[in-house]
C-alpha cells in the first residue's frame, strides 16, 4: 500500500512531505481516520514501523474509584487495623501509585522504590496504596548513623519490671534511737551494742540481697522489634525513609534475604522471620540531596520497581494547595506556585544546594499569608528561609521573583 515502506534510502519520500505519490495514489488515508484508530499498522515488510502520534494520558482516578478496584483482598487484625491511613477520598492518585497499585494485583511484585525532591508526594503515595488495598501502614525512617541491628530491632532498658520487694523498712528516726531493733525489722537478728552506722550499713546491704535475689532473673534489656519486621509478619505496606542517607556502605543488604523468593532471615535472639508474600516494600528516598550515598547494586537489582518521582506542575502545585488548606485565591495561589518554581529552578541553574523549594514551602507559604495577611513576610519565613541560607541569595531571590508582584499587590 505505501511504495515508500520497501524503498531504499534514495527513493524514500522526507518526512515532511506527504508519503503518497500525487501521480499514483491518492491520500484515502484521512487523518480522523487514523486518529480514530480505523487503520492500525499490522505487520512489517521491512525495518520497523512507526506511528507518531501523541497518546492521550489516562485521566487521575481518585482514591475512592481505586479503593473500589483494589481493596478487600486480605483480612487484617483487628488490632493493626488503626493504622490503615485515613486520607481524605477524594485526593487525586499518581500515576506511580496506580502503577504499583498494577503490579500488586496482577503479579507477585512486592518490592517498589520512589525516588524524587522533596514534596513530590512519595510519602502520601504510600500512604494512599495501603488505603486503597486497606492495609495497615508501617514506617522506618533511616539516618546516618542506621546500623544492620537497628533495620531488624533495637535493645531498650527494661523499664517494665514486674519484681517487688516487700519488706518492711526502718525509718530514720527509728535506726537513731535503737540500731539494733531497726535492723532485726530487716534481717531478723538483734545485735546487741550496734552503732548506727553500722546498723545502717547492715540494712543497706539487707535491702540490695534481697532486691537482687527478686529481680535476677529479669533482663536489663529487652529486644525491640523494628517497625519492618512488624511488618513482615502480616500483610502491610512498610515504607523505609531515606534508606540514602545511611553511610555505611552496605547496611541494606542486611534485608536482601527478606527481599528474595525464601524471604527469611535470623534476629539476634535466634527467631527467624518471614516476610508475608503481601508484604510491601516501599523505599522513599531523595538521591541528589547533601548527605544521600549510592545505593548498593544488590539491593537496587532486587526492587521490582524504582519510579522517579515527577515534580508537580504549577497547575497540580496550586491545585493540592487549594484543597489542604482551603485557600480560595486562585489568582495568588497560582502567582505563589509559579514563584515556588521559579525558585526551584533558580538553586539548579546556579548550584544551590544548602535549601530546598517545593511543594511543602508553598503550602506552608499558603498557611503563612492566611495568618499574616503579609505576602512578603510569610514569603521570606516560609520560602525564602528555607530555600538557602545564605542571606546574600535569600535577598537577591526576593528581589527578582518576589517583589515585583508585592509592590502591586
Amino acid at each position: 500500500m505505501y511504495c515508500e515502506v520497501i524503498a531504499n534510502p534514495q527513493q524514500a519520500v522526507p518526512l515532511e512531505k506527504s508519503q503518497f505519490r500525487a501521480e499514483e495514489l491518492e491520500d484515502v488515508l484521512p487523518e480522523y481516520k487514523i486518529a480514530a484508530g480505523v487503520y492500525a499498522p499490522n505487520d512489517e515488510i521491512y525495518g520497523k514501523f512507526h506511528v507518531l502520534l501523541p497518546v492521550n494520558e489516562k485521566t487521575k482516578r481518585t482514591l475512592f474509584e481505586l479503593k473500589q478496584i483494589y481493596s478487600g483482598r486480605w483480612d487484617v487484625n483487628e488490632r493493626t487495623k488503626e493504622r490503615i491511613p485515613s486520607l481524605p477520598e477524594d485526593y487525586l492518585v499518581s500515576k506511580e501509585a496506580e502503577e504499583i497499585l498494577q503490579m500488586v494485583d496482577k503479579t507477585p511484585a512486592r518490592l517498589f522504590m520512589l525516588t524524587g525532591d522533596a514534596g513530590t508526594g512519595k510519602t502520601t503515595d504510600a500512604r494512599m496504596i495501603a488505603q486503597i488495598l486497606g492495609l495497615p501502614y508501617y514506617v522506618f525512617t533511616c539516618g546516618p548513623g542506621t546500623d544492620e541491628l537497628e533495620l531488624l530491632a533495637t535493645t531498650v532498658p527494661n523499664m517494665s519490671g514486674t519484681a517487688h520487694l516487700e519488706m518492711e523498712l526502718p525509718r530514720l528516726e527509728d535506726i537513731e534511737m535503737d540500731p539494733a531493733s531497726a535492723l532485726a525489722t530487716v534481717n531478723g537478728i538483734y545485735e546487741e551494742g550496734i552503732s548506727r552506722e553500722k546498723a545502717f550499713q547492715e540494712i543497706l546491704k539487707a535491702v540490695y540481697e534481697k532486691g537482687y535475689e527478686k529481680s535476677k532473673n529479669e533482663k536489663d534489656f529487652l529486644l525491640k522489634e523494628s517497625e519492618i519486621v512488624k511488618a513482615c509478619r502480616e500483610p502491610s505496606v512498610i515504607e523505609i525513609q531515606e534508606p540514602a542517607m545511611i553511610e555505611k556502605p552496605g547496611t541494606l543488604t542486611r534485608l536482601n534475604s527478606l527481599f528474595d523468593d525464601g524471604a527469611v532471615t535470623d534476629l539476634v535472639n535466634g527467631e527467624q522471620i518471614r516476610r508475608n508474600p503481601d508484604t510491601i516494600v516501599i523505599m522513599t528516598t531523595n538521591l541528589d540531596y547533601v548527605g544521600c550515598q549510592n545505593f548498593n547494586q544488590s539491593v537496587l537489582s532486587r526492587m521490582n520497581l524504582i519510579q522517579p518521582k515527577e515534580a508537580l506542575t504549577e497547575e497540580e502545585m496550586a491545585k493540592r494547595a487549594m484543597k489542604r488548606t482551603g485557600f480560595k485565591n486562585k489568582e495568588l495561589l497560582s502567582f505563589m506556585a509559579a514563584t515556588v518554581c521559579k525558585i526551584h529552578e533558580y538553586l539548579i541553574e546556579q548550584d544551590i544546594t544548602d535549601g530546598v523549594c517545593g511543594y511543602r514551602e508553598l503550602e506552608n507559604w499558603v498557611l503563612s499569608y492566611m495568618v499574616s495577611n503579609d505576602l512578603r513576610r510569610s514569603a521570606w519565613t516560609a520560602l525564602l528561609s528555607k530555600a538557602s541560607m545564605d542571606r546574600e541569595e535569600q535577598g537577591t531571590m526576593e528581589r527578582v521573583f518576589l517583589l515585583p508582584h508585592c509592590a502591586v499587590d
